[in-house]
């Protein structure tokens, strides 16, 4: 389904073309966070082998955050194409997109904690931000638990904003990205290394009224746990509203307790209308991602998540309590690292995993994977291209121009891939100097990457 936000026209940057200019709006690029943009025609396997820095932004510390761009937004009587991109020192700042320079700033706040996930244990501004460019308005959490809506063209904070989502921020952090449907903001809590005492949950905002109007507790409201660790929060399924979140583990016994490590699927009034622990092993396993929703030709909807076990499971939309429709060991059972969030493209058909480890069997590797869906909808290694170091985190993939992107983690590189065959077209080199967990954002010939260097990089061709 098309966004209202991919209706803005212009010229798309590089050799000079005429070409449709378009957002990337949100977190994955759309509600079901596919992370595909099927419109870029600048970017492609023939030309992605040419891109060089443009510039860097110093954003003052580490960042997970995928960049969201905004194409002819007005500052000032100017129109302007700006990149807003988040760090974890609260800082939320607007870059000009043709000369790297900022814009506006914000801070909304951060913690310092004593949870070393992030290195100086300080969190702020962690999850994208979702555009609203019909009212001119982003929707975006801050490191001090509320959520708000600022305006594109300068940061001010619009009149009834913030709204608390979490009271307890010293406890309570929001990693995942805000997704908005239908009138609805929804953000996600999460915690520090589990410290706690901490209740995960989901909240639902009515973005009119600035009143949260439905709450969704994985462990329940006394129990802490069940954290929403993804970087893509939510996702929803723009035809029915419905929402699909994946849990971490409660802190009590069983750590699968409730709604706890599942796959969930809720109304958009946050009610339960399916869900399924799929069966893990080990303690502390998390459901550290976002599912993603695709729909293969010839098959029903699915879901599909992966757990910090390895283990990638897919469900049928709207019969998630019927269990997985498959189950794939695609890293180590004992990795526990950060496995990401797959992509899905509706051009190739292929499902895309930055994976973190070899798997038990090796039968998967460390690298990037293609899966292709066969005529019984089930999951089939296309290809693979080993890549970067064995058992490290690594960031989200994303597709563009039929090119697959990703950054390999502590190896501080990005890589791009021709997404039908898996060579290897592109690396950044030497030219990040810190490890890359987020995922990056091609749109309009030009790529968007934070990394642990502190910067968020821009690279064009």
């Amino acid at each position: 389904m098309l966004l209202f936000a991919l209706a803005i026209l212009g010229l798309a940057l590089g050799n000079g073309a005429a070409a449709a200019s378009v957002d990337w709006p949100m977190y994955g690029f759309n509600l079901q966070r596919t992370g595909e943009n099927p419109f870029e025609s600048v970017l492609t396997p023939a030309t992605v082998g040419g891109l060089h820095e443009l510039w860097n932004f110093d954003l003052g510390a580490v960042t997970i955050m995928q960049p969201v761009m905004a194409v002819g937004v007005i500052v000032n009587g100017s129109s302007k194409d700006l990149v807003y991109m988040g760090a974890e020192h609260g800082d939320l700042y607007a870059i000009d997109v043709t000369s790297g320079t900022m814009v506006w700033h914000q801070n909304l706040g951060s913690q310092h904690t004593t949870c070393h996930d992030i290195p100086d244990a300080v969190f702020g501004v962690s999850g994208s931000p979702s555009l609203d460019r019909i009212n001119n308005r982003m929707f975006v959490m801050g490191g001090d638990g509320n959520m708000y809506a600022l305006d594109l063209s300068t940061g001010a904070t619009l009149p009834g904003w913030p709204v608390a989502i979490t009271t307890d921020p010293a406890h309570e952090h929001c990693y995942g990205a805000v997704n908005v449907s239908n009138g609805i903001a929804y953000a996600e809590i999460a915690s520090y290394c589990d410290i706690t005492p901490y209740h995960g949950k989901v909240v639902a905002v009515n973005i009119a009224t600035h009143k949260s109007v439905a709450t969704f507790f994985p462990a329940g409201p006394r129990v802490s746990g069940g954290g929403i660790w993804g970087p893509g929060g939510v996702s929803i399924d723009p035809a029915t509203g419905h929402v699909f979140a994946a849990t971490g583990n409660a802190l009590t016994n069983p750590e699968s307790y409730r709604y706890c490590e599942d796959v969930v699927e809720l109304s958009s009034h946050l009610k339960v209308l399916g869900s399924n622990y799929p069966g893990l092993t080990g303690s502390d396993v998390d459901f550290g991602a976002t599912p993603i929703l695709y729909q293969p030709p010839g098959c029903p909807p699915q879901v599909a998540a992966k757990n910090k076990t390895g283990v990638l499971v897919t469900y049928d939309r709207g019969n998630v309590s019927a269990g997985p429709t498959q189950r794939l060991q695609v890293a180590n059972i004992s990795d526990y690292q950060f496995n990401g969030i797959p992509a899905w493209s509706d051009t190739t058909h292929l499902l895309y995993i930055g994976n973190s480890s070899n798997s038990n069997s090796d039968i998967t590797k460390h690298g990037m994977l293609a899966f292709s869906v066969d005529a019984s909808c089930q999951l089939q290694l296309a290809w693979q291209t080993k890549v970067g170091p064995n058992f490290a985190s690594v960031s989200p993939p994303s597709v563009a121009g039929g090119v697959v992107y990703y950054g390999d983690g502590p190896d501080s590189q990005l890589l791009a891939f021709d997404a039908t065959t898996g060579t290897q077209l592109w690396s950044s080199g030497s030219t990040i100097s810190g490890g890359i967990y987020g995922a990056p954002t091609i749109v309009n010939g030009q790529v968007f990457v934070g990394a642990w260097d502190g910067k968020l990089h821009a690279f064009g061709l």
